[in-house]
């Protein structure tokens, strides 16, 4: 148990580091990027003014308290524009106001036939780094994109798989979870390994003070069967082997070594 929270908290603290890194470097801006050539943990930038639906959310207590929702890359042709890929983009509970507002505005303009509707100038700046989906997003997202009429080969080709988390203090959460853990964890395992060295020396082999002597394992030893009567009467005395080898059969008067 003990080992498991060391081995969670030093995933956490190289996880943080990375991400706390990544936040480092120049953020990609996804609005002028081949999203195509994305990478996990990446540190990007959106100026978000297009937006579509929220395709998961997560409850805590029957609260609503995070929410996921779909990002398009947009692609501008001559006979039109295209939704050419999709991504998550998560929102914090005081963020669901204004992503809402951005979602029931890019729905207006996108249904306009008449082009009646001008483009939506209201945005939200999101700075944050790119997470791999969970198998939740990718399976919500699915759904979602099914409903609005995409293949499933479609969808292969066009959900890049990928979450923007735009809350950076996520990092350093990361690594003081990871310091926390290697704390209990190297607490847990100090306790057992005592535990371990104390039931081992209350537990370990008792020495009899009789150990050499003409009983029990010594005297059996010594005495008994490998210095005394049995061992040492079998190979070196006069009555089993010794005798018959040196005076019977080879060397006495019978035998090889006999008259004969």
């Amino acid at each position: 148990m003990g080992i498991g929270f060391v081995l969670l908290g030093i995933a956490c603290i190289v996880y943080g580091t990375i991400l706390t890194i990544s936040m480092k470097m120049p953020a990609t801006d996804l609005y002028n990027t081949d999203w195509e050539s994305l990478r996990a943990n990446q540190h990007v930038e959106v100026d978000m003014d297009f937006l579509m639906d929220c395709y998961m959310v997560y409850e805590r207590d029957g609260e609503v308290t995070g929410a996921y929702y779909t990002l398009p890359d947009l692609l501008v042709e001559e006979d039109g524009i295209y939704m050419a890929h999709f991504m998550g983009v998560a929102a914090t509970k005081d963020q669901f106001s204004k992503f809402d507002s951005i979602v029931d505005k890019s729905y207006e303009w996108w249904n306009d036939t008449e082009g009646t509707v001008e483009w939506n100038n209201d945005s939200v700046k999101i700075d944050g780094y790119l997470r791999k989906m969970s198998s939740n997003d990718k399976k919500y997202m699915t759904e979602l994109l099914q409903d609005w009429g995409y293949t499933s080969t479609e969808i292969d080709q066009m959900m890049v798989p990928y979450v923007i988390m735009s809350n950076g203090s996520s990092m350093w959460g990361l690594i003081l979870a990871g310091v926390l853990l290697l704390v209990v964890g190297g607490v847990v395992l100090a306790i057992t390994i005592v535990r371990i060295i104390k039931s081992r020396q209350e537990n370990q082999a008792f020495r009899p003070a009789n150990y050499g002597s003409g009983t029990g394992y010594g005297g059996t030893y010594d005495n008994n069967n490998y210095g005394g009567g049995n061992y040492g009467g079998t190979y070196g005395g006069d009555n089993t082997y010794g005798n018959s080898y040196q005076n019977n059969s080879y060397d006495g008067q019978g035998g090889f070594g006999g008259q004969g």
